[in-house]
């Protein structure tokens, strides 16, 4: 099928989604926390970047769908009632069973999926995503929240780079934001989304949880990761009953793309395994 975006409409509301890919078996990705930042409808960049960069090796033997949450979070919302929302969203549009990969906050929401749906769930990978957030990513999600609540959205974005990044990213890409990235970047849909997305971070502890996950699971991250450092990681693996754990080495919870081509490498191993 060719690249398609829009908004699904679910029970409680319209969820941002890109979907594009061939293949036979379905992916869905659950995005992290930068989805807070995204407008309403997703943009036309993001839909090429998603499928020419971010999820380009997954294009032939899947068809993808990339699935935001939905705008103007209740204060409050949980990652389970994330779960619980996509869920209903995934069975609505006959999306599901599918394999799930949830990056950072994506991954936490799809815990829970794993855990109370999992007729909707083939294979789960955590991307970037533990079973809690560590004491230092605990600090800085309190200090977005905080900004969010006072509009300043913009500066919790920028301050997202030196703690996601271990390399020469964390010093490029501020400056190439404030300037270049400022003609892509629209205020968010709803800037308090990004309080509410972090304040369901802090509140993230699906410990209790994982033991119910009957997918084969892939846990993988860096080793070097700001908020779900490699302690947890493991911990995470080991709560989960058929996991395996996969740490990229001197990378940090952008592993993802600071080590892109072993990163995705190790997701399509497990998923085509």
């Amino acid at each position: 099928m060719g690249r398609e975006r829009g908004l699904l409409r679910g029970s409680e509301g319209r969820y941002p989604y890109v979907t594009f890919g061939s293949g036979p078996r379905t992916l869905v990705v659950f995005a992290g926390l930068s989805d807070a930042f995204q407008p309403e409808r997703p943009a036309r960049y993001l839909g090429l970047l998603l499928e020419r960069y971010y999820y380009r090796l997954f294009a032939d033997e899947f068809t993808v769908y990339v699935v935001g949450r939905r705008r103007n979070l209740p204060a409050g919302t949980t990652t389970r009632e994330m779960a619980a929302e996509y869920a209903d969203l995934l069975d609505a549009h006959d999306i599901a069973p599918a394999d799930v990969l949830g990056v950072s906050l994506g991954g936490l929401v799809a815990q829970y999926l794993a855990a109370d749906a999992p007729d909707l769930v083939d294979r789960l990978v955590l991307g970037v995503s533990g079973h809690r957030v560590g004491e230092a990513g605990r600090r800085t999600l309190r200090r977005w929240a905080e900004w969010a609540d006072r509009g300043w959205w913009f500066d919790a974005y920028i301050d997202s780079i030196p703690v996601t990044y271990t390399g020469y990213r964390r010093w490029l890409y501020p400056p190439l934001i404030r300037t270049v990235g400022r003609l892509l970047l629209s205020e968010p849909a709803a800037v308090s989304d990004v309080a509410v997305s972090c304040r369901a971070c802090l509140d993230h502890d699906a410990t209790d949880r994982l033991g119910d996950v009957d997918a084969p699971t892939l846990v993988v991250g860096g080793t070097e990761d700001h908020f779900f450092p490699p302690e947890i990681l493991r911990e995470t693996a080991a709560a989960v009953p058929d996991a395996r754990l996969e740490l990229v080495d001197g990378t940090g919870h952008g592993a993802f793309e600071e080590r892109k081509r072993a990163f995705d490498r190790t997701v399509k191993a497990f998923l085509t395994a």
